[in-house]
């Protein structure tokens, strides 16, 4: 005796959808196609019966017929810096919310391997690309621009650059005006250009003309640009300062986990942290107001940033509208690792 194979259940149809979430199959449609149109008790009914059934909307047809492949492409300097993570995490979801698939790369601080990303990304026909920091190969966004692919960079950027970016050089004056009214004459600044691969140095640049607002030098001896990401780097730095006969009463740093490192190390040779030397971070994680003593950090905001790459890049995939030039809000977040000079305090 032959048995018939078993009967597959059709998979869920808009129609389904919209009988259980009690909308116009329409409203489905609108959900995954243009979820901006709907309010949000409306686009969460759909998505909570779209995720009940299993339904999937069929994505190669609705992109062909729309002539999009609905994918964005995302290039990435490193997976390693947190921040990036932060922002990354974020922005796919956003983009999910309008529709948008991810499709990502990491360069690995490579310029060869971020040109090869952008390249392979516009094989996949991509509808656009974010450029995550400062660029690694000059031909990565001229590519793109060439090609017509709608792009922009974000993080960092150069003048000019359709970007979501933060104004860097102003958040690293700041902590030099905050430091200098503090009373402090001698800066260290440790920032590892080599291994974020800016070849820009642009906040190095920044602190130099700060400090020469004020008539104070930024001596070499006092700029440690060769390690890491990390908190032993930050260690190690303040070693090498110290080697170096570096006197600075002082030390800016490029991340949080790096001034960490800066103060655990100085806590171990028997300095005070604010009374000997003063320390400041950037990005203002987590860790920045855990830690003891607090430490002094520029705040740029991972959910406003997220919010507004997705913001311009949905509205040039889907209006055409121009990609503009943005500059984001910093803010110095002071704390206790920063204080009056020695000199000052006497």
């Amino acid at each position: 005796m032959t048995h018939a194979p078993p009967a597959h259940p059709a998979p869920p149809s808009v129609a389904d959808v919209a009988r259980l979430a009690g909308v116009s199959p329409a409203t489905v449609s609108r959900a995954f196609n243009a979820p901006a149109l709907l309010g949000a008790p409306t686009l969460e009914r759909v998505q909570r019966a779209a995720q009940q059934l299993g339904y999937q909307p069929y994505g190669l047809a609705r992109s062909l017929r729309r002539r999009r492949s609905m994918v964005v492409g995302i290039v990435m300097p490193s997976l390693r810096y947190a921040y990036y993570a932060g922002t990354l995490e974020r922005l796919q979801a956003l983009l999910a919310q309008a529709g948008y698939t991810v499709l990502l790369i990491s360069a690995n601080h490579d310029a060869q391997a971020e040109l090869d990303g952008v390249r392979a990304l516009m094989a996949q026909g991509v509808d656009g690309v974010v450029l995550f920091g400062r660029p690694l190969h000059d031909e990565s966004a001229a590519l793109l621009l060439r090609r017509g692919v709608p792009h922009l960079r974000c993080w960092s950027a150069l003048d000019g650059e359709p970007s979501v970016a933060f104004d860097h050089g102003a958040a690293m004056a700041d902590v030099v005006h905050h430091l200098v009214g503090l009373g402090h004459r001698q800066l260290a600044l440790v920032v590892p250009f080599q291994a974020l691969g800016d070849r820009l140095r642009g906040r190095l640049a920044a602190v130099r003309e700060a400090l020469a607002g004020h008539g104070l030098p930024l001596h070499p001896q006092a700029v440690v640009d060769d390690g890491g990401l990390d908190a032993p780097a930050g260690r190690e730095a303040l070693r090498t300062l110290r080697a170096r006969g570096v006197t600075a009463t002082a030390v800016v740093c490029s991340n949080d986990l790096i001034a960490a490192g800066v103060l655990l190390e100085a806590q171990s040779l028997g300095l005070r942290v604010p009374q000997d030397l003063s320390v400041t971070g950037y990005n203002d994680s987590s860790l920045a107001s855990a830690f003891e003593p607090a430490i002094t950090s520029v705040d740029t905001p991972v959910e406003l940033h997220a919010q507004e790459v997705a913001r311009v890049l949905v509205a040039a995939l889907r209006d055409g509208e121009p990609i503009p030039r943005i500059r984001l809000p910093t803010e110095l977040r002071v704390r206790a690792s920063s204080g009056p000079a020695p000199a000052a305090r006497t």
